[in-house]
Formats: C-alpha cells, structure tokens, sequence
C-alpha cells in the first residue's frame, strides 16, 4: 500500500473523500479516477472498519466510497455511523461480482450509488461527480431550512405593541409591517424553492440507486 498512500493530500481547495477500501485490486483504478482532471478531488484512505469511524469523527467529507466488506460490517456500522455523524454526505459503496447481494442490502439501506469492481474509468469518474454534485445540493437545502427557520423564528418574536400612543410611533410601526409581509411573502416563495430543490434531489437519489440496482442485476444474470 506505499505507493498508493504517497498520493494522499492535504489540500483543503477541493472536496474531500474518505476512502474505506482494503482491495488493492480496487483501491489503485479508483485512486487513478480520482486524479482525473474532471474531479480535482483531496481524499484520505482507511483499510479497515475502525479506522474509517474513526476518520467519521474527526473530519468532515463531502464523499464517502467503502467496499460492501467493509459496509457491512457489524450489520452495516460503517454506513449507519456516516448516516449519523455526516447524513448529507453519499455514500457510494464498491462491489465485485461475487458481493452482488451484499451490494444490493447496503443500497436498500441507503448507499446513493454503486462502483462495481473491475472499474470502468468513465463509469467511475461520472458516478463520483454526480455524488460530489447530489452532496452539494443535500447541503444547500440543508442551509436554506436552517435560514428558514431563525426567520421563522424572527418573524414570531416581532414586537407588537399596540399601548404605545405615540403617532410617529405607530407609523414606524406601520412601515415596519409592511417590510414584514414583504419579508413573509419572500419566505414562501423561499420555502417554495426549497420543496422544490429538495424533490429534485430525492429524484436524483431514487434514479442513481435505481440504475445501481439494475447493474447488480444485469451482472448476477
């Protein structure tokens, strides 16, 4: 494994991957992918279970890539704890033709996508793209929910003090409604955007674990 590890970064620029793979047979054509011009991508490498929930806890990922061995473990540990500690995070798992029902059980549980073993370069490098794009976009949503949600909880603190006598009080205060349910109009256009971002992405989910599926198929035939 010396020198595959001698590629490893520290760059921060690009997005980071963990990579939880013990196959040399795997391990080396995924490396060549993620050097691929089109992914520009930062990554560390675990050979073991322990090591990659380890790596879970100390660091953040935009992708996570683990051989169904691995995946499965201890009734699928290394997924469930990605779910917990990084649930926007995909988590695309690699598989060789005698794992194909092992594959099949971690993409039920949740797995976005799957790398079948020996690698199609092409295949490999538009499968981590579209994982890297779906994680983005997972994390986006998640932004615009928390927004959402301190203007919700902005808009329910407005002090509405009708006691004051005051004339030029209360027109400052009628302005201020005005700019208030302008503000609430926004906030349904706003949440509006965000259903609809987040059905896409639930769309784009559904189709990638669907076409991994049907490759799983095709290759147990």
């Amino acid at each position: 494994m010396g020198p595959v590890l001698s590629h490893l970064t520290s760059s921060s620029r690009f997005p980071r991957l963990l990579l939880a793979e013990n196959n040399f047979s795997t391990t080396e054509p995924l490396i060549r992918a993620f050097g691929d011009r089109r992914l520009d991508v930062d990554f560390d490498l675990c050979t073991s279970h322990s090591n990659a929930v380890r790596k879970l806890l100390a660091a953040q990922y935009q992708l996570i890539i683990s051989g169904t061995h691995l995946a499965e473990m201890d009734d699928w540990l290394l997924l469930k704890r990605a779910q917990a500690l990084q649930p926007f995070v995909p988590f695309v798992v690699t598989a060789g033709s005698s794992e194909t029902e092992a594959a099949r059980q971690v993409l039920e549980r949740g797995a976005f996508d799957l790398i079948l073993s020996p690698l199609d370069h092409g295949q490999t490098v538009r499968t981590i793209r579209l994982a890297l794009w779906h994680g983005k976009l997972r994390n986006l949503i998640a932004r615009k929910e928390a927004a959402l949600e301190q203007y919700r909880q902005h808009m329910a603190n407005y002090p509405d003090d009708r006691n004051k006598t005051d004339e030029s009080f209360h027109k400052a205060m009628l302005a201020f409604e005005k700019t208030i349910s302008s503000v609430a109009r926004t906030i349904v256009r706003f949440e509006e955007s965000r259903v609809c971002f987040s059905d896409f992405a639930t769309k784009v989910e559904y189709h990638a674990r669907k076409g991994a599926l049907e490759r799983l198929t095709a290759l147990s035939q």
